[in-house]
């Protein structure tokens, strides 16, 4: 499975790599991450830097409850096809019956966006990042867990878009790879909103561990150019997945840098 899932990746990102590809610019509408799962197959204008924040409650099957804010992500338009992207440590909150913990989880999954194709009806994007080992164990982990996801946009009419993100995670020292298949239908309302309905499927090699399954709706409005409000919920399809979850968030793209 490593070795096909990885030369898959790898050929496929040769071949979108000779299709000829553009940036979004700041003239156009913010494109953010945020709330679904899959993430944006664009990425930010060149010497732009974009923060997405966000807070989300999940409720789990075995009476656990977690909550973190501000679940915040950094895009910087380094150059025209380049972006460098990270998640800021943000808090963390469990509790379940005679477990509980809080704290900040460290710095989160850092890396950088090539934009690989962007014509009229599709786009694409490949992401190479790490998940950084810095805040709480229960949380981050205790090794450096390398990140590889390729993100893409077919637009089937003006107004509706299949989205999807397919996603591998190295854990545990290279021990598992976790596989993430992302897969969503999105349809614009007027010029400035748009709601979602996506699957996320998240699966471990390791025959041992359970898979988790949800069902994620949501809407994003963006009342200015540089401004998006979101909201998301999502419903668990299997017994480890969680019961349900309920988000909101907030993003701001800032085009006049200093440098």
């Amino acid at each position: 499975m490593k070795a096909s899932f990885l030369i898959a990746i790898s050929l496929t990102a040769l071949l979108l790599a000779c299709v000829e590809a553009r940036a979004i610019t700041k003239d156009e509408l913010i494109d953010t991450n945020r709330p679904s799962f899959c993430q944006s197959s664009l990425i930010v204008p060149k010497g732009t830097l974009q923060l997405e924040n966000g807070t989300l409650y999940q409720k789990f099957q075995n009476s656990a409850n977690y909550f973190d804010i501000p679940e915040t992500q950094v895009r910087l338009g380094a150059l025209k096809r380049l972006e460098v992207q990270m998640f800021v440590p943000q808090e963390v909150i469990y509790k379940r019956r005679g477990e509980s913990y809080n704290g900040a989880s460290g710095l989160g999954e850092a890396g950088c966006k090539f934009q690989l194709i962007d014509v009229p009806r599709l786009h694409a994007s490949l992401v190479a990042a790490a998940n950084i080992p810095t805040g709480m164990k229960a949380v981050s982990g205790t090794a450096v867990q390398p990140v590889f996801r390729l993100p893409y946009t077919i637009q089937l009419t003006d107004k509706t878009a299949l989205c999807g993100m397919q996603s591998l995670i190295v854990m545990n020292n290279a021990g598992d790879l976790q596989w993430q298949p992302f897969v969503m239908l999105s349809r614009n309302i007027g010029s400035r909103a748009s709601i979602f309905a996506e699957y996320a499927g998240y699966f471990i090699q390791n025959q041992n561990k359970p898979s988790q399954q949800l069902l994620h709706f949501g809407g994003v409005y963006k009342f200015k150019k540089v401004h998006q409000v979101d909201f998301q919920c999502a419903t668990g399809m299997t017994r480890t997945s969680p019961s349900f979850t309920v988000g909101v968030g907030y993003s701001y793209r800032f085009d006049h840098l200093p440098w």
